[in-house]
């Protein structure tokens, strides 16, 4: 079969690609983090507070004694890319048996190579952009926004909140355990997490335990090994979902060691969806130097904000 590329995606024509490369990943896909789309260069996203705004009613208007304050958080997306080189033969196969069909389950079919290729790029970069969305410039074996296992794409959430001041921040030592007490354990850790949970956010439904998933493994051994379910049964069935009336989530891209609260209208992510900077391309060396390669290109733009640092609560590994 023989099988030759030359394809390019831009601006809008990029949209199928690159929003399967940005959008897809477990934490966008499934709502734990507010998206902002169409963001070119920057976006400020606007806090408003205010207080003493109920006064005695009165003829006149008077604001002597409301006090509205207007702050805000820049949301800056950094330009990013992915070029990768790949030798068509080592793809031929799974290709062709997309072509042959698996059934009623292969319900999408690439109509050519380059878009069977774009797809499955496409997923790579979705996995990689959902770690950097939490992971970013995060050292989750000693906390630090540089270094180690941290991702450097750009900042995300955790580095956001570590550079910052965050509302609540406790430190431990060592990595967490499935221990159901003691300075290890993970109980202690998340307890302490709901307990420095802001005064703003407190007992609000909205208000989420975020937890790598991990961690929410440790939590249920430690769980089973109090009795919490009064049976072994415990130890087989789904793992734990809420903790003191918290929803724990769980997205695939959070960093293990760390567990932070917070509502998800105050985490964001952005990028541009809409620009000719969206770009992707597929292009057959074969009719440049007579390879069986194929190069693919795509640009676009992601970054992360924390809007109100002193609504979030962080409890992180040190050392």
């Amino acid at each position: 079969m023989a099988i030759s590329i030359t394809s390019s995606y831009g601006g809008e024509g990029a949209l199928p690609y690159i929003s399967a490369a940005i959008l897809s990943g477990d934490s966008i896909a499934n709502g734990y983090i507010t998206v902002k789309t169409g963001v070119k260069k920057a976006l400020a996203l606007k806090i408003l507070n205010g207080s003493d705004l109920i006064q005695d009613a009165a003829c006149d208007f008077d604001a002597s004694t409301s006090a509205l304050t207007l702050t805000e958080a820049i949301l800056t997306p950094d330009e990013l890319m992915t070029n990768v080189q790949v030798c068509k033969s080592d793809f031929r196969q799974d290709f062709e048996a997309l072509q042959t069909g698996n059934g009623f389950i292969n319900d999408v079919i690439p109509e050519n190579f380059a878009s069977f290729m774009l797809l499955f790029l496409a997923g790579k970069v979705s996995e990689a952009m959902e770690k950097n969305i939490w992971h970013g410039d995060y050292n989750e074996t000693n906390g630090a926004t540089t270094g180690g296992n941290a991702v450097v794409n750009f900042a995300g959430i955790l580095a956001r909140i570590v550079a910052g001041t965050p509302g609540f921040e406790d430190t431990v030592a060592g990595a967490f355990t499935a221990d159901a007490d003691g300075t290890t354990g993970i109980l202690t850790h998340l307890d302490a997490a709901v307990a420095g949970v802001p005064g703003n956010t407190a007992g609000d439904e909205k208000t989420k335990i975020f937890m790598s998933r991990k961690s929410q493994y440790l939590l249920q051994r430690a769980m089973a090994a109090l009795g919490t379910n009064t049976n072994a049964v415990f130890v087989g069935q789904a793992r734990p979902d809420m903790y003191v009336g918290y929803e724990i989530i769980v997205p695939a891209g959070f960093p293990n060691d760390t567990i932070v609260t917070a509502q998800i209208e105050n985490l964001f992510f952005g990028t541009d969806l809409t620009s000719d900077f969206m770009e992707a391309k597929v292009l057959d060396m074969s009719l440049l130097d007579g390879s069986d390669n194929v190069r693919v290109a795509m640009r676009y733009v992601g970054a992360t904000q924390v809007a109100v640092l002193g609504d979030v609560g962080v409890v992180r590994r040190t050392s």
